[in-house]
Order: structure tokens, then sequence, then C-alpha cells
């Protein structure tokens, strides 16, 4: 059975961001393995964004498996329902991949190297949000997904 692997980069902040990628992170691991890695952040300050965002896709690289299926999430991706999403993730399971894996750049974004590794990149929002709170938006939407799929009664909205 696949897992689901949460890339981001930059660690996750205590108090409330730490208590909701927690608590959503539990109910995933409910209904499949799932597991968040933490990616060192480039130093920013006075360097070149494109250089900054090299380091940082080469430690995203690193922890990418060749077998891994990959769903980038970037402002100018696709924007999907939750039954929608389920059904995405569905199919990327039946596919076999050894994990699904999310990944979240930091401050400037991804390198183009890690959006082209990409089966599926995803817009949450066309709003600008921190990346610290995607970290629980994108939990609660890959769970919303899974119970959808499994039938569960947590999602009340759309219709599948």
């Amino acid at each position: 059975m696949a897992q689901l692997r949460f890339l981001w980069v930059g660690k996750t902040q205590r108090g409330f961001v730490q208590e909701g990628v927690e608590h959503y992170l539990r109910r995933i691991r409910g209904l499949m393995p799932a597991e968040t890695v933490d990616v060192r952040p480039a130093a920013h300050s006075g360097r070149d964004p494109s250089h900054a965002l090299r380091i940082e896709a080469e430690s995203l690289a690193r922890r990418i498996g060749e077998q891994d299926l990959v769903v980038v999430l970037d402002e100018h991706g696709t924007r999907v329902t939750s039954t929608q999403l389920a059904a995405r993730l569905t199919q990327l399971r039946e596919q076999g991949p050894s994990a699904i894996t999310f990944i979240v750049g930091g401050a400037y974004g991804l390198e183009d190297s890690i959006k082209r590794r990409a089966r599926l990149t995803l817009a949450l929002s066309p709003l600008t949000l921190p990346h610290q709170l995607v970290r629980i938006l994108l939990l609660e939407q890959v769970y919303r997904a899974l119970t959808v799929s499994a039938g569960l009664p947590y999602h009340h909205g759309d219709s599948p």
C-alpha cells in the first residue's frame, strides 16, 4: 500500500500550526500511512532567489523516491473540489506508487525542476496563503478526500 508523504520547506512552527498538522496527520494515519518531512530552507538574505530555489530543489529531490508520484502545490495549479481531489487521489493510488508525495515550497515557491516531476499540480486557492497555514489546509483536504473515497461521513459538501 502506498503511503502519503508531505514535504515542505522549513520547520512547522509551534502553536496552532503544529497542533493542526498533528491533528490531521493523526486522522490521515487512521486511513493510510503518512509522514511529514521538513526540508531545510536556503538562506535567502542577500541571495538571488533562483540560487535559494536551486538549493531547496536539491534538498527536496533527495527526498523523492524514484517510484513516488509527486503532487506539487503551486498558485498556478489546477483548482479542484474536494470530491475531485478524492477522485484524483484514488487514481494516483491505483497506479501503485510507493508514495504519493505532496510538495509545498518555501518563500519563493519551487524551482521548475521540482515542478516538472509533478504528476499533478494543485492550487488550494487563488489567494496568497502563508506557507505555514497551507500545511494545515493541505492535510485537512487530503483527509477529507480520503474520507470521501472511503464513504465516511466527514464531507458534507459537493456530491461525488
